[in-house]
């Protein structure tokens, strides 16, 4: 069915090419697309919980970048999509840095918005911060990877780099739909508490909102899109790096526009999240508590979440839409969050309120409705006014993954503790206190024409961004601004952002709001100025400096010390081979003496084909990116390594003769040379 969909959009593409050139651009714009996966094996994988240690690779993760260019004043923007769990400080710090070295004061902190799709089978270990390593500890208890950071890092300025190499005149057109079906509120203790949850028909924002990129000589350069869901197709039972539900949709899009990721310029298709904090699928994945959960087959919940946003965006990507025209400009601020004096008229109070020292509160460690962690004596709800503090702290001792690192620290700190800032929170996690958080946060404002973009660095609720967009839109009317959208998980990563109701009944989500009750309206403040500025042309001061971490020494794994093979046997030698034939819709399997995937970690490349002979010469059909296939690693004894390559036949594909081919890289115990090695199964049949 995806197929014929694809094959749909192209042949109306075509015909909308013509309509749209009749239209001359008034921006200049490129896009970018690169490789930011990293290790696939041994190390740890960040949205679900500690010790998730990955044993393969199901879908490359990529960056995604699109610049912006007003040639009349100059002024530019990039906006770079990623398939990570969140875009840490970390990792925006070291781009700027990396960026102003090759390009100077082209691009900085103020016009670069990174932004995570928030898929929970991505690489971990990204972070510079306590609270996130111990989120990204693998199954030895590392939660830092410098081998992910670089190639997270690299990745995502390559891919500016082809954006900025690849500027020329082009459009912009703006688009958007109601994908209703696709998920559901899964905190609604929180959102029904909300003093204007009855002015809205849904309680979950539905709209996917899409831009579509073309040059003025008729190339399509690609679509940017944010719809808000949580990309947990794949449960925290499944091991294999993999971009999820919104990777599905990037690569099918991209597949149907024949993407070549090797090439400097090709089309690139970004499907960004937004304001997700509370929003779930409502297919649910194959360990989802009862209510939530979807198939047994994991890879079939990723195609239902998949191609229900690729079809909506096959839908807006035909439609003429808004042309995009007028004014470029941003604004950017570092904000000092604890101790922030929120006005009367944001926080709704007669006199000012600050915010707090970050901590989380009880109900972080339950978990969502959809995934709780069904520690015993944790709950969602957990306020002051019914929990016996002492009896909950050790609940969390027992049951945690965490705990061990915890009570090292909290013995320090003869935790647990209180904070009245934070009522009716109870503290659990003392994140600001042990500096495990941090404290100066970005927030951004960007502009082109009618449309503004917010970039957040939080997990926004549902009704958290309805409330800071109209902030926004108040400020930028007035511009010419008539569409607002919040851009999730960007620049930095600080967990919840809940209304202060939602605060109060203090779920899973609340507790996970660092900042106390009143951060949801102090962001609201912080955009408001921030889109103030925009309309008067003020400049906006920052309010903190960002600590740079980079110099701290952080626990690693070690890496790989040596790789062996029995006695008599090769790398690449094939174990186990394929049956001699397949029927479409079967799955092939073989296993391959291999080595350790961190001895190369083939950017840019793979790990694995399937090839199929075409009369003459052997063509590959499907990669290590392809949802078809996974690579898995495991280990066996100290140094010997087996791999197994699997190919899911797609029920289309076209019959013939047929081989895997696996690729991979060992380290020799002598010399410590790393050597390329690939091997080669019999051929098989599809029928």
């Amino acid at each position: 069915m995806v197929r014929r969909l694809l094959r749909r959009c192209s042949l109306l593409a075509a015909l909308s090419i013509a309509a749209a050139n009749a239209h001359a651009g008034e921006y200049l714009i490129g896009s970018g697309v690169y490789d930011i996966t990293g290790p696939v094996a041994e190390t740890g994988m960040f949205g679900y919980a500690a010790q998730q240690t990955a044993d393969g690779l199901h879908m490359r993760l990529r960056a995604r970048a699109f610049i912006v260019q007003d040639p009349s004043s100059g002024r530019r923007i990039v906006y770079v999509n990623t398939d990570l769990g969140a875009m840490f400080q970390s990792v925006k710090l070291e781009v700027v840095k990396r960026l102003q070295a090759r390009y100077g004061a082209v691009y900085g902190h103020e016009n670069v918005m990174l932004a995570a799709t928030h898929t929970h089978s991505g690489n971990a270990g990204l972070s510079h911060y306590a609270l996130y390593q111990l989120a990204s500890a693998d199954n030895s208890l590392f939660g830092y990877s410098s081998q992910a950071f670089n190639a997270v890092v690299n990745g995502i300025v390559a891919s500016i780099d082809r954006a900025h190499q690849n500027l020329a005149p082009g459009s912009i057109d703006l688009s958007s739909g109601e994908l209703a079906t696709a998920t559901r509120n899964r905190s609604l203790p929180g959102y029904l508490a909300n003093v204007d949850a009855g002015h809205y028909a849904q309680d979950t924002d539905k709209t996917m909102l899409q831009l579509r990129f073309r040059k003025d000589n008729g190339r399509e350069v690609g679509l940017l899109n944010w719809y808000a869901i949580h990309p947990t197709a794949l449960s925290m039972k499944q091991t294999k790096i993999s971009s999820d539900s919104k990777g599905y949709a990037e690569l099918f899009f991209e597949r149907a526009k024949g993407a070549d990721y090797s090439a400097s310029e090709t089309f690139v298709a970004a499907f960004s999240n937004s304001n997700e904090g509370d929003v779930v699928s409502s297919h649910g994945n194959a360990y989802s508590a009862p209510g939530y959960q979807g198939s047994a087959d994991e890879y079939a919940n990723v195609e239902v979440d998949g191609s229900r946003q690729l079809q909506m965006a096959q839908t807006l990507y035909q439609q003429a839409g808004q042309r995009l025209s007028g004014r470029l400009d941003y604004r950017h601020q570092w904000t000092g969050m604890s101790g922030f004096v929120v006005r009367p008229e944001f926080s709704k109070n007669a006199a000012a309120v600050t915010l707090c020292t970050p901590s989380r509160g009880y109900a972080f460690a339950a978990g969502g409705e959809n995934g709780p962690s069904n520690i015993p004596g944790i709950s969602e709800g957990m306020t002051h006014d019914n929990t016996n503090i002492g009896t909950a702290f050790q609940a969390f001792l027992n049951g945690s993954p965490t705990a061990g690192a915890v009570l090292f620290a909290f013995g320090v700190l003869a935790l647990p503790f209180d904070d009245p800032c934070q009522w009716p929170k109870p503290n659990l996690l003392a994140t600001g206190a042990l500096d495990w958080v941090p404290k100066v946060l970005p927030h951004q404002v960007f502009v082109i024409g009618p449309l503004a973009i917010v970039g957040l660095p939080y997990e926004a609720t549902t009704m958290s961004g309805r409330r800071i967009r109209a902030q926004v839109m108040k400020q930028l009317a007035g511009s010419g601004v008539t569409t607002v959208v919040i851009a999730g998980l960007a620049n930095s990563y600080s967990g919840y952002l809940t209304t202060p109701e939602e605060f109060a009944t203090q779920q899973y989500e609340g507790a996970s709001t660092e900042f106390g009750p009143f951060a949801e309206p102090a962001v609201e403040q912080v955009v408001s100025d921030l889109s103030s500025a925009l309309a008067q042309g003020r400049g906006v001061a920052d309010t903190g400096t960002p600590p740079d971490k980079s110099k701290q020494p952080f626990l690693e794994r070690p890496g790989v010390v040596f790789d062996d093979k029995p006695l008599f046997q090769q790398f690449g030698q094939v174990l186990v081979q394929p049956a001699a034939s397949y029927a479409r819709g079967g799955k092939v399997v073989a296993t391959f003496r291999g080595a350790h995937p961190k001895n190369n970690l083939r950017t840019q490349d793979t790990f694995l084909k399937v090839e199929r002979w075409n009369g003459s010469s052997w063509q590959a059909v499907a990669n290590d990116w392809d949802f078809e296939t996974t690579y898995t690693w495991r280990r066996e004894s100290v140094a010997y390594s087996q791999v197994d390559v699997e190919w899911r036949i797609p029920a289309d594909a076209a019959t013939g003769t047929y081989r895997l081919r696996q690729f991979g890289d060992w380290k020799s115990g002598w010399t410590g040379a790393v050597s390329p090695y690939s091997g080669t199964t019999r051929s098989f049949e599809v029928r």
